[in-house]
């Protein structure tokens, strides 16, 4: 059944895209090019949804091949973007000696060529007031293209060549990272690449290639190659230089650094124009706006200092993603992703730059804003009739408000389209609880365990108290494993002995609910992706103050991922076999292990399933308890990405401060 709807959900798109292409420019018939474009899209998620499972990796790889080079293909004599003739104009009058740096198209020192051979060239060119915009590579690359053959059918299908090398790197990297090859589809059959790419001829398909490069080979650790290429594509089109953090390894730090600024030597080929290299792109990024979401109403709400705003933004939104993501690719998709928010312009082929990701992260929210640039099409429609391009901006709202709805979404019930993954439904549970000196709070935590349906074990790991708790762990049926004091050697030492499909650790002062174990259960059986993850915690005893530090705790593990060890942490045993067993830091194990899991899958997060006893915020050291917790956080964040963790600081740390 899947093979047949997918044969027809493929001859529906390909009707589809022949239609799209037969009726272009995309201005000249909007609603017409609205409907297929839009409908392309649905045709995509049917055949991703349908693609037949007999199919080996190989012909998988090459059935969506054939489909891409074809759709392609058909695009290849649609009518070029007008920024297309920017392109063969910059590049073929750097033949005359000029630098399009310092002459804008409109230049009188020009002007005997655009009447001359490049006359139809010229009078096809946009904003012919501006200089050259584009990173010097992209211009010395039109230089060459120019040389060879000025015409817009060369420099497509040239273009189009860089777009068919992206899918080739997707199909590695899918490979190499053990995902579906139908996730090719994602961005071989996307109407968004197949128009902007092979019918408009945008060049960032140059960008997108060097970017994609530049991933491979760091997943395969070829760091240097790797940062040369993103070098390469920073010089092909300056947004890539977002994703510079997570190309960075601390073992070849500066040699990373000299490799990337190799491609920087470009610039020398356009000296002479000096400051100017960057005044277009200037005048483009401070005072020129259009389709944008999150800018528009930072525009509102602070006015001039709206853009100076939006790179505060950016800049935290980066410095958390890079020291929260230990997948570079992971994080180098969420770093477009921010970049492309709050860009003050956000034209269609823009989008580019995020659509390879969704082949690892098929996020509902970017596919669906990647869609909705159908909206953009009126617009053209009317410069097309009137020669005015002119933002209708009530169609924004169409765009935005549902991308953000489901991106918001996307954190509620899950943002991709596929569940699958590597894991299998578990059945059991292991409690591994850690103690020093807990003889006063132990049997309730036990005493609640008893009976738990899914509960095969519980596991104290003691680091050596003196009052009493071992006895008392035995007396409540639980087996008691000593080990070195340090909460993360203490439960890797359990670990090592648990029988359970499922590890969960929880704190001695935590009573867990009589249901947690059946709700973890379903949700891992649910979502195969899912490495682990945590309960949202309560206190037993609750204060106003207590409340918000379990609402916050609750927050940072629902948004990030990122739990404390007082939430009943849970992983897969599966998963902590790959990664090497539990960690085993004497502090800052949970955070270590959100980190881990995080790299591996998405965490569950399931509401409410412990209570916590509040005698570690005690009112007189509330304050100072908040400072020791978030300070140790964030320094152990910053210190492990740098490479500095020194694991028994942080134990020294907090037990002195008697939390």
């Amino acid at each position: 059944m899947k093979s047949a709807g997918f044969v027809l959900f493929s001859l529906a798109w390909a009707a589809d895209m022949a239609l799209l292409a037969a009726i272009g420019p995309l201005g000249r018939h909007p609603a017409a090019s609205m409907v297929f474009y839009g409908a392309g899209f649905v045709f995509l998620i049917g055949m991703f949804q349908t693609f037949p499972d007999c199919l080996t990796p190989t012909q998988a790889v090459a059935l969506v091949f054939t489909l891409g080079v074809a759709a392609r293909t058909a695009f290849l004599f649609f009518p070029p973007n007008t920024d297309v003739y920017r392109y063969i104009w910059e590049g073929a009058i750097q033949h005359h000696g000029f630098n399009p740096y310092i002459f804008a198209p409109a230049d009188p020192a020009l002007a005997p060529l655009a009447q001359g051979e490049l006359g139809g060239i010229w009078r096809q060119i946009n904003n012919k007031s501006f200089a050259a915009i584009y990173p010097p590579a992209g211009m010395l690359f039109f230089r060459l293209l120019a040389m060879i053959n000025p015409t817009p059918l060369f420099f497509k299908s040239v273009f189009i060549l860089f777009d068919v090398g992206v899918m080739a790197i997707l199909a590695v990297i899918l490979s190499l990272r053990q995902l579906p090859p139908s996730r090719l589809l994602f961005y071989a059959v996307n109407p968004l690449v197949i128009v902007f790419v092979a019918g408009e001829g945008h060049m960032d398909s140059l960008q997108v290639f060097f970017l994609l490069l530049g991933c491979f080979l760091l997943l395969r650790r070829r760091y240097l190659g790797g940062v040369l290429s993103l070098g390469f594509a920073v010089m092909s089109k300056y947004l890539a230089v977002t994703t510079a953090p997570f190309f960075w390894v601390r073992r070849a730090g500066l040699r990373q650094l000299a490799v990337l600024l190799l491609p920087m030597g470009f610039f020398l080929a356009y000296s002479s124009a000096g400051v100017r290299l960057f005044s277009s792109f200037g005048e483009f990024g401070m005072n020129m706006h259009y389709n944008d979401g999150l800018m528009e109403l930072l525009r509102i709400a602070l006015g001039d200092v709206a853009l100076a705003a939006a790179g505060v933004l950016f800049l935290l939104a980066l410095a958390w993603i890079w020291l929260t993501e230990d997948d570079p690719l992971r994080g180098i998709y969420l770093a477009v992703g921010c970049v492309l928010m709050l860009l003050p312009t956000l034209h269609p082929w823009y989008l580019l730059l995020i659509a390879p990701f969704m082949c690892f992260f098929p996020s509902r929210a970017w596919l669906y804003l990647q869609a909705a640039m159908l909206l953009t099409f009126p617009v053209l429609g009317h410069e097309f009739r009137t020669n005015v391009f002119k933002e209708v901006p009530s169609l924004k709202l169409l765009e935005y408000i549902p991308f953000y709805f489901i991106l918001t979404w996307g954190f509620f019930r899950g943002g991709h389209f596929s569940r699958e993954g590597p894991f299998s439904t578990p059945e059991t549970i292991s409690v591994i609880v850690p103690t020093l000196n807990e003889a006063g709070n132990v049997g309730g935590c036990l005493s609640a365990l008893q009976g738990l349906p899914r509960v095969i074990e519980v596991i104290l790991a003691d680091g050596g108290s003196t009052d009493g708790t071992p006895g008392a762990a035995r007396a409540q049926g639980a087996r008691v494993i000593q080990a070195d004091p340090g909460r993360g050697g203490q439960i890797r030492a359990a670990v090592e002995t648990a029988r359970g499909d499922v590890l969960l650790i929880l704190h001695a002062d935590a009573i867990l609910a009589r249901d947690a174990p059946e709700r973890l259960i379903r949700a891992l059986a649910a979502d195969r992706s899912a490495p682990g993850g945590c309960f949202g915690m309560a206190f037993a005893d609750a204060s106003l103050k207590r409340s918000l530090i379990a609402a916050l705790n609750n927050l940072k593990a629902f948004t990030t991922g990122i739990a404390f060890g007082d939430q009943a942490q849970f992983v897969r045993a599966a998963a902590l076999r790959e990664m090497e067993g539990f960690p085993g830091l004497m502090l800052m194990e949970d955070v270590e292990l959100s980190l881990r899991l995080k790299r591996m899958g998405r965490p569950v997060y399931l509401r409410r399933g412990v209570a916590l006893s509040g005698r570690r915020w005690q009112d007189g050291t509330f304050r100072k308890n908040i400072r020791l917790v978030v300070g140790l956080f964030f320094r152990y964040l910053l210190e492990r990405r740098l490479g500095q963790v020194k694991d028994g600081s942080y134990y020294q740390k907090y037990y002195e401060s008697k939390i």
